[in-house]
């Protein structure tokens, strides 16, 4: 069984969710960035509350500080879907966020027009394999401003 494989079990991305929270760095998401050539980002963890079920959803996410803004990105991959926590932050924009131990109480908002062109672009740059993500998709990518609550 593979590292990977591993961390995609239901216990290691519990592991590594909590990795994440105490350290701020993701194995998962260092394993991704280096399998698509980038340099991996810093992790945080992200606390949505499920849309149907209310109970609180937890992901680890890799972050950017862009502008004054902190950001996160829906990109799963350029699956046809956004991920869930995506359609939970839509459903309630009050989030909960750690990030290295420190946690902070969010509004969550996806960012449009010309906000969301500029941030994209910037995210390009650092990352272009959003880029691939996004030509395999027809939804658009959502990037995400956490602002402090």
């Amino acid at each position: 069984m593979s590292l990977l494989q591993i961390l995609m079990s239901p216990a290691g991305l519990s592991f590594d969710r909590a990795l994440v929270r105490w350290t701020g760095h993701s194995l998962l998401n260092r394993i991704f960035a280096r399998q698509a050539g980038f340099t991996p980002q810093p992790a945080l963890l992200l606390e949505t509350r499920g849309r149907r079920s209310g109970a609180r959803r937890q992901a680890a996410l890799p972050y950017f500080r862009i502008d004054g803004k902190l950001l996160i990105v829906g990109s799963k991959g350029g699956m046809p879907t956004d991920p869930a926590w995506v359609t939970n932050l839509r459903s309630e924009p009050a989030v909960r966020v750690w990030i290295a131990r420190k946690p902070m109480n969010a509004r969550a908002r996806v960012a449009s027009g010309e906000e969301r062109a500029a941030l994209w672009a910037e995210l390009l740059a650092r990352v272009p394999t959003y880029a691939h993500y996004q030509s395999l998709t027809t939804r658009e990518i959502p990037v995400v401003v956490l602002d402090p609550a």
